[in-house]
């Protein structure tokens, strides 16, 4: 058995970490597949177009780290251990690229610009920050709120 498989988090339990729309739309997509079967699909190919459409919805950009992930867990019946390790990566990744960029443009990056960037799981917060890396002259300038936030 695959480590991930083991001991899955109940889809309850995930469909309740989601906003009441993504929670409608994910319960409709049981109904569609439940109905797939019912009129003659396999089972095989209900799951596999459900769990393609649950992976379509996560990559939605306004979508949260825990939305994100409780729609990955629920298409991979994934653990909680599994699950949790996962959006750590993901998170990580995101701070990862904004380092990279930073330092690809030769711009400074203190050991508390490190630690802020990496320890942030926001991913709205994140991906500003990814924006923003093109462009600051220093790192610092991340940071900034900008006229729309103050």
């Amino acid at each position: 058995m695959k480590p991930h498989l083991r001991r899955q988090i109940p889809a309850s339990d995930l469909i309740e970490r989601l906003n009441p729309d993504l929670q409608e739309k994910v319960r409709g997509r049981y109904m569609v597949t439940t109905l797939s079967m019912a009129i003659g699909l396999s089972l095989d190919d209900a799951v596999a177009d459900h769990n393609a459409h649950l992976g379509e919805i996560s990559r939605r950009d306004s979508l949260t780290l825990d939305e994100i992930t409780a729609l990955r867990a629920l298409a991979g019946n994934w653990s909680q251990e599994y699950t949790e390790a996962w959006a750590a990566g993901f998170a990580e990744g995101r701070a990862t690229a904004v380092l990279r960029i930073l330092q690809s443009r030769g711009i400074e990056v203190t050991g508390n610009t490190w630690e802020h960037i990496t320890a942030c799981s926001d991913l709205s917060v994140l991906s500003h920050w990814l924006d923003l890396a093109s462009t600051v002259t220093a790192a610092e300038q991340l940071f900034t709120p900008q006229p729309s936030q103050v």
